[in-house]
């Protein structure tokens, strides 16, 4: 292979590494005569006894949490849907004091509440925070559903009123601690306690006009339809619709990407890259990677200082699977493959320019799909200008030897990415 055909294969290489730099509990509420369709859903963590720090490995608090970033994200995406009202509530166990119990019940919703509000903007009006302090009720459900051969009486303590006051403890404490000795109090501390320390949130969402304006269409479109088309080739007038909700569904929500090339990484080339959404179907690229490295050798080297943002066209509005991409290409280089020459851009400052296509695929590999793969090709044309110098055994520089130019045509973009995708503030549509 000549010098100029290693050239090629090395810019190919270096230009292109580019870094990768339950909701269905409906009801039917009228408002002025339109029927809305509400929903109504509840979410559930539990914590550690005395804490109100979130634990994600604790009792399925995992499941529940990726649950809210699920609603979080669909939410966001779905502009059918409306926000009605979202309620905080924390609850204790009833074995501290009154003013802990007070602060860990009120701690407790506002870490729930953090960490949701964190993952979508909730407009402050439409928030009620709720202390329950004492989960009386869920203690209540839990012991009437028991076989606890005192059921009964423990359940006539529960319903009685707290005829405590001030920061006395609730009077129904000592009357579950009275009973035999204590041995009822024990097994509802082991048994119940653990599923009383929690917080929640209660979300109650409704079809917005959108929605209503959308099934119209739908309607009008199926009454339409003739009768034998429902059962064309086992089709039904759900499927021959579909494409009606598919023209007026939402934009999607905005989101950025960070992300490397690890194509890049196997070349010692530290680099890092942001890609931004456009709209439904475009997104803009902007990697940029950088090596200063010799490899174990002063004969050896492939240091560079290069970027490609890339303007990508997506087939769908998810910006996941298939992607065409157009691109422009600049880098400054400095390579040496341990023989006689080194070669650099001319003078040090005439980098590679030039720009070209690419065909890349984006895969999720979470299961919340914020991580995700990328893999891509590209090709593209480069005017190269470059010295060659004597490439000395040692840390010298060379000798000039001469200067060449020419035009690359061929591979320009290896990929192999890494991304994560952080979505950002809701479209506005």
């Amino acid at each position: 292979m000549n010098f100029f055909s290693r050239l090629i294969l090395i810019m190919a290489l270096i230009i292109s590494a580019v870094p990768l730099l339950a909701m269905e509990s409906d009801s039917l509420l009228v408002d002025k005569g339109v029927d809305r369709s509400v929903n109504r859903e509840e979410m559930h963590i539990r914590f550690v006894v005395a804490k109100a720090d979130i634990n994600d490995d604790y009792m399925g608090n995992k499941e529940v949490l990726d649950r809210i970033v699920e609603w979080a994200e669909n939410i966001q995406k779905d502009s059918t849907v409306n926000i009605v009202s979202v309620e905080f509530c924390g609850a204790v166990s009833p074995e501290g004091s009154v003013q802990f119990n007070h602060w860990l019940s009120v701690a407790r919703l506002t870490a729930l509440e953090k960490y949701v509000r964190s993952r979508i903007d909730i407009p402050e009006e439409i928030i009620t925070r709720s202390d329950h302090y004492i989960a009386w009720d869920e203690l209540k459900e839990m012991v009437q559903s028991s076989d606890l051969p005192n059921r009964d009486d423990i359940m006539q303590i529960l319903n009685s009123e707290n005829t405590s006051t001030g920061n006395n403890l609730d009077s129904r404490i000592g009357a579950l601690k009275a009973m035999d000795g204590g041995k009822t109090w024990r097994i509802i501390f082991n048994r119940y306690f653990v599923h009383m320390r929690n917080a929640y949130m209660v979300i109650v969402t409704e079809k917005n006009e959108r929605y209503y304006a959308q099934k119209q269409k739908i309607d009008r479109v199926s009454c339409h339809l003739p009768v034998s088309l429902s059962s064309i080739s086992g089709i039904g007038i759900k499927q021959l619709v579909r494409p009606v909700v598919q023209q007026a569904s939402p934009v999607d929500v905005p989101n950025m990407y960070v992300k490397t090339n690890a194509a890049g990484l196997a070349l010692l080339s530290a680099n890092a890259g942001v890609e931004f959404d456009l709209g439904r179907y475009m997104s803009l690229n902007v990697p940029i990677y950088y090596s200063a490295l010799d490899y174990f050798s002063p004969t050896v080297k492939f240091r560079n200082l290069s970027t490609q943002p890339e303007l990508r066209v997506w087939p769908k509005t998810n910006k996941k699977g298939l992607y065409i991409g157009a691109h422009v290409g600049v880098g400054l280089y400095n390579f040496a493959f341990g023989g006689e020459n080194r070669y650099q851009d001319y003078a040090g400052k005439t980098p590679a320019i030039g720009g070209g296509l690419s065909l890349g695929y984006r895969l999720p590999i979470s299961k919340d799909k914020r991580w995700n793969i990328e893999f891509a090709l590209g090709a593209g044309a480069y005017s190269i200008q470059y010295d060659i110098f004597q490439n000395p055994n040692d840390y010298r520089d060379g000798q000039l030897q001469e200067t060449r130019k020419g035009t690359y045509i061929g591979l320009d973009n290896v990929l192999v990415g890494i991304s994560y995708r952080i979505p950002m503030k809701k479209a506005e549509n």
